[in-house]
């Protein structure tokens, strides 16, 4: 996820995510694999520490979608 007006969104054309939330066993655990393909305005691939910024964005936000389903079990039951 990239902060609209954020040094980073401002090196970006366009990004497309993709959340995958997979069943790993019982008692509801489960794993979440973020995909993330972006286009920079200039064409070059994001340096390591901007990718890493990029991923981390997304892997908060499930975070904290996760928090919220924990607290409110019955939501999407």
């Amino acid at each position: 996820m990239v902060v609209e007006g954020s040094v980073l969104a401002a090196q970006l054309k366009s990004q497309v995510s993709e959340v995958r939330v997979t069943r790993a066993g019982e008692g509801g655990s489960c794993v979440v694999s973020v995909t993330v393909e972006y286009e920079r305005l200039d064409g070059a691939p994001l340096a390591p520490k901007d990718q890493a910024k990029l991923v981390q964005g997304y892997l908060g936000l499930v975070k904290r979608v996760e928090e919220y389903l924990i607290a409110h079990p019955g939501e999407f039951a």
